[in-house]
């Protein structure tokens, strides 16, 4: 039995007097619901096949609510801001399938009890504050000598996902994700790129997404990197660092066969929140943890839902400074001194949850 505890999550504002929890019907009996003195009232709403959250929100929970939804259905995992309401602060947590998913779900869970907002705000003001007085990043990993530099007039926060959760909108939990947009007019980059760690796959929608198959392609990455050639902003060439990372770069190119666009470079984001470490499943708070990191580094191919799928890959062995600067502002530079546990090989023998 997984406890949630909304006490523990301080990502929502204070001020809410209710705290809703709802569970799609299939994982009701493993999940139970802890109250505390924060909320005056407590409750779960348990979703059948074929409801909406949207539908669930305007029925079933009252405008002035803080909720958490934990389903594996597209149609529990979002809903539009007319349904979420102005009142409503509203989070949602993709579980996962296979035997392993409700460990990967209270992993999750339990990060947001760890996760202090304030300190992740922090975080991202540093970042921000440091890009802006600054006409581009530079991202350089040492063993391959791969470098690359983005430039821009300014830059421009395509996703601002900081320590709380925001009300009238649905957020993803857990939070700690900026995002930089990398193909807007006035920005260009180009070098090469190492990406190396637990990829993110999402998919433009569920039905016929083989999201599930590309993660399981690019799972070498959690220990062999790949390097990009990337040139104003799409990648023209892959490179297997190493042998483990060949059939990820044999599935790249696959997926840019099939679109183009899969190539562009449509952002780079970092992850803020140390609470959230890599979990070797198909989840988006792996672009949120930090790992060893202050702050980790991703790279952001295709853009949804211009392309079908949106690949998020760490460059958890590279370093980013802005450009010019000599100070590490994310990823490896940032580590702290704490020493590296001894890597082994997992073999990956499917893939877990897709998350959206």
């Amino acid at each position: 039995m997984i406890i949630v505890r909304p006490e523990a999550y301080r990502q929502y504002p204070v001020g809410r007097t209710h705290f809703v929890l709802v569970l799609e019907k299939a994982l009701a009996d493993f999940f139970r619901l802890e109250g505390g003195s924060r909320y005056e009232q407590c409750a779960t709403v348990t979703a059948g096949p074929g409801r909406t959250l949207g539908d669930i929100l305007r029925t079933e929970v009252p405008d002035n609510s803080d909720v958490l939804v934990i389903a594996t259905a597209d149609a529990l995992l979002t809903a539009p801001s007319a349904d979420t309401g102005p009142g409503r602060t509203v989070a949602v947590l993709r579980a996962g399938q296979g035997p392993l998913a409700l460990d990967q779900a209270g992993t999750v869970l339990t990060a947001l009890e760890k996760t202090d907002p304030d300190e992740v705000q922090a975080r991202a003001d540093k970042l921000t504050e440091a890009l802006a007085a600054s006409g581009g990043l530079q991202i350089e990993e040492a063993l391959t000598g791969s470098v690359a530099r983005l430039t821009y007039d300014r830059p421009t926060w395509s996703r601002t996902d900081g320590g709380l959760f925001q009300p009238g909108a649905v957020r993803t939990a857990p939070t700690g994700r900026l995002r930089l947009a990398a193909d807007l007019t006035g920005t260009a980059l180009s070098g090469q790129i190492t990406v190396k760690g637990w990829p993110v796959v999402r998919a433009r929608s569920a039905s016929a997404d083989r999201r599930h198959e590309i993660y399981e392609q690019l799972t070498g990455l959690s220990h062999y990197p790949l390097v990009l050639t990337v040139e104003n902003g799409a990648v023209t060439d892959l490179k297997a660092a190493a042998t483990g990372s060949g059939t990820a770069a044999a599935e790249l190119e696959r997926l840019f066969a099939e679109h183009p666009d899969h190539a562009l470079v449509s952002g780079i984001e970092f992850g803020l929140s140390t609470g959230m470490q890599p979990l070797p499943f198909n989840t988006e708070g792996n672009s949120a943890a930090t790992g060893k990191a202050t702050v980790s580094a991703h790279i952001v191919l295709g853009a949804l839902p211009q392309t079908p799928y949106q690949l998020t890959l760490a460059c958890s062995t590279s370093t980013v400074t802005a450009l010019g600067g000599t100070e590490a502002l994310a990823g490896a530079g940032t580590e702290t001194g704490e020493a590296r546990p001894r890597r082994r090989m997992n073999r990956v023998t499917s893939a877990s949850c897709g998350c959206h």
